[in-house]
């Protein structure tokens, strides 16, 4: 049997300008490859680029800026461009060209603060204890409905999971039940169930299936080591996003300065945030 793609007749167009740069197109050493990742040429450049990539990583490029000069057309935004991608998506790049700053609207320094706070990210750390494992059996439990009539509801949810230690049962909340069908979990997968918000997450199905045919290709995952442990999440996001939230309890439509000033102070470490929280709850955990 054989299965061909059909590739679309329509003619591709490029996004923008510099839509074809994918990175700076180093090897591992850092020297330039003539023809990389969208870019051609200027070979010193782009390996001066990739010490600034190396400075920015390695958290030394803190409070300082780069200033790339050159005559037009030499490829300065492209080699910008090079470095958001060689960065990540988690790294907010915020473009912007000079006639966005003349307006006869907003003021040019309110132009530039708001590209300011576009380009800066916070990053949150939560630990969460999860349980994880492949599943082994799922079975609701049905109780008389309460209200009355003919219907029956779920009163709770028996899940095996199976890890390289051995098997283990909960008992689940209905609530959580709902989740699993939404995730389309049946019995090999692999899943993680967050113990303090229920969250569940499916992750893949177990590798030990990896010799079943399937037309839909499915990630493969191994089987977890322990059942419940101390998961740590990082969150990427933007410092816009959590000054909106505060705007909105102060009761503005529009983010203006102090909302992104308190916002920025709950970031400064984890004691002060803690601090901060602690002395306005009633505000922040509604």
């Amino acid at each position: 049997m054989k299965i061909e793609e059909v590739k679309s007749t329509a003619k591709t167009q490029r996004i923008s300008a510099h839509s074809h740069v994918k990175g700076l197109g180093l090897d591992e050493n850092g020297i330039a490859i003539s023809m990389a990742a969208g870019l051609v040429g200027q070979k010193e450049a782009r390996e001066a680029a990739g010490i600034v990539v190396d400075l920015i990583k390695s958290k030394k490029m803190a409070g300082r800026a780069i200033l790339l000069a050159g005559p037009p057309g030499t490829g300065k935004t492209a080699i910008a461009l090079a470095i958001a991608q060689e960065l990540g998506n988690k790294v907010p790049f915020c473009p912007m060209v000079g006639s966005e700053v003349y307006s006869t609207e907003i003021k040019k320094t309110e132009v530039l603060m708001e590209n300011f706070r576009r380009a800066i990210g916070l990053r949150i750390k939560e630990t969460k204890e999860v349980y994880e494992g492949e599943v082994t059996e799922l079975t609701p439990v049905e109780t008389e409905n309460p209200v009355g009539g003919y219907g029956k509801t779920v009163s709770h949810v028996i899940i095996g999971l199976k890890t390289a230690k051995g098997t283990k049962q909960l008992k689940l909340d209905p609530s959580i039940y709902e989740s699993l069908q939404k995730e389309k979990v049946e019995t090999g997968d692999v899943i993680y169930i967050e113990a303090n918000s229920g969250a569940v997450k499916r992750q893949g199905r177990s590798d030990t299936y990896a010799t079943e045919f399937d037309l839909e290709a499915e990630e493969y995952v191994p089987l977890p080591k322990d059942f419940g442990v101390r998961a740590t999440l990082r969150y990427s996001a933007q410092l816009l996003t959590p000054a909106s939230l505060t705007a909105k309890v102060n009761g503005r439509v529009t983010i203006a300065r102090e909302d992104v000033q308190e916002v920025s102070s709950l970031f400064l470490d984890a004691k002060s945030s803690a601090k901060i929280l602690s002395l306005n709850e009633d505000k922040y955990m509604k």
